[in-house]
Order: C-alpha cells, then sequence, then structure tokens
C-alpha cells in the first residue's frame, strides 16, 4: 500500500489485507493532507518517509535504518494502550491444556524475524523448555494467516499470532480463525511502531508526528481509523522497545537462545 506523500517511501505494510486496502488508503491520504499543514509541503526523504515496522528487526537488523514516530494503539483483544502481545494457537480440536504439553510438537513460524511469531513465543516457551530443544519441528510459514492454516489443517500443532493479526483476521476473515484456539497469551510489548528513515530531516520527522495527531482528529478519516481498529497513536521512543530485547536476554539466560 502506497500513497502520495512522498512516492514508494510512503508504505503501511504489517496489516496490509486487501479487506483494508480502501482503509489503508484513505488513512495515507489523511497523512498526506496533515503533513501538508504542518510543514508547508509534502516532504521528501532519501529513503522510507513513513512506514510500521515490526519491532524485533526495529532493534535488531534493521536497528539503524528507521526513527521511531509513534505507537499506534489498537481496539482489538489483546491490545492495550500502545502494546500488542501474541495468541498461542492451537487447533479447535486439540486436546492441549498447558504449554508443557506441546513439547515434541511442530511449530509453525511465519518469519525467524518477527516479534510477536519468533520474540514472544521464545520468550514463553523457554519458561518450560528446560534449557533443551522443546519442537520436535519448525515450519517456516511466510505469514500468520498461513501459520493459522497449517494449526488448523493439523500440519503443525501450534503458532504464535499477532493479536492484531488475529483479531483483523477474525474480523475480515472468521475462517481464517476458526480451525484454531487460543490456548495461550504472550508477555506484552509495544505495538509495531510507524517510523520514518533515520536519514529523514528532525523537522520533517517532528512535522510527522503533528501530522499523526492530526489524522486523529480528521473527520474524513474516521471511518478508516474505525475499520483499522486505531483508537489512538500515542508517542514514544525507541528506548520504549528495549523490552523486546530484554524478552530475548531472559530466553538466553535459561537456555533457550534460539525458538527450536
Amino acid at each position: 500500500m502506497t500513497a502520495g506523500v512522498a512516492g514508494p517511501t510512503v508504505t503501511l505494510p504489517m496489516y496490509a489485507f486487501p479487506e483494508l486496502d480502501e482503509a489503508n488508503a484513505a488513512f495515507l491520504a489523511a497523512l498526506a493532507r496533515a503533513l501538508r499543514l504542518e510543514y508547508g509541503a509534502e516532504g521528501s526523504a532519501e529513503d522510507t518517509l513513513f512506514s510500521q515496522v515490526c519491532g524485533y528487526p526495529l532493534l535488531t537488523s534493521e536497528r539503524d535504518r528507521f526513527s521511531v514516530l509513534a505507537a499506534p494503539c489498537y481496539d482489538l483483544p489483546g491490545c492495550h494502550g500502545a502494546t500488542h502481545r501474541s495468541f498461542i494457537v492451537v487447533s479447535a480440536e486439540a486436546r492441549y491444556r498447558e504449554l508443557t504439553e506441546l513439547r515434541g510438537s511442530i511449530f509453525a513460524l511465519n518469519e525467524r524475524s518477527s516479534n510477536s511469531g519468533m520474540n514472544l513465543a521464545r520468550s514463553a516457551f523457554a519458561r518450560v523448555a528446560q534449557r533443551r530443544p522443546f519442537f520436535k519441528k519448525i515450519l517456516l510459514s511466510g505469514s500468520h494467516a498461513e501459520s493459522l492454516a497449517l494449526v488448523a489443517s493439523g500440519a503443525a500443532d501450534v503458532a504464535s499470532i499477532d493479536c492484531i493479526t488475529y483479531g483483523l483476521l477474525r474480523t475480515h476473515r472468521p475462517a481464517a480463525v476458526a480451525g484454531c484456539r487460543i490456548l495461550a497469551e504472550t508477555s506484552p510489548t509495544p505495538a509495531p511502531p510507524f517510523v520514518t528513515s533515520s536519514r529523514t530531516p528532525p523537522a520533517l520527522a517532528a512535522a510527522l508526528q503533528r501530522a499523526l495527531a492530526r489524522v486523529l482528529r480528521d473527520e474524513h478519516c474516521a471511518s478508516a481509523l474505525r475499520a483499522l481498529r486505531l483508537a489512538n497513536i500515542v508517542p514514544v521512543s525507541q528506548d520504549d522497545y528495549s523490552v523486546i530485547l530484554d524478552l530475548e536476554r531472559d530466553a538466553a539466560e535459561r537456555g533457550y537462545a534460539s525458538l527450536a
């Protein structure tokens, strides 16, 4: 999803379901209007002017690429303020009642760099792994939706699903979650942040932050915000995301440095 604030450097990739194309486009159009008011022009950037990223790569593989602008607050189960968590899901027919019962099972993983799919799951299972590998096999699925499909079909036994993705799928594709149930919830971490390139001029970055606040008050964007389940957008800093690496360190100290 792209829009005309600065051509292809404006994206909303995290929850770019086709069912939300219209709402995402309306949100980005409102941001463009607000930025013109705040900056006097649409602005430009050498890299990404505006996007949303997963919190784990923000602090690891892409730690020098982005600067945090703000955090979204979603009106969805599992989200409290500007946080989210993962749901540990199993088949609706499975007899599992506790995480410990999943030892030796097959785990469906969307991406190895995912906070919700990997890091939060690693933290949860580190507490029951007893310093040794826990799963029989890790299946790389490529997306949360595909992880759910693998669990529902029986090809995998368990997956860790971002609660925002889960909530949006339950709304727009109820069949995608119908074959699964939530066994447990992970610890919360800050929600995937809105970001700009680390090379964006400070004045433009500040204007983007003010523009996001304007979007919340834009009556033309109200229905889009409801569709995206965006209840608020709050100021945060990159330091607020350090809890994500705290979970990584804790898992390593428990002898479970890798989800395995």
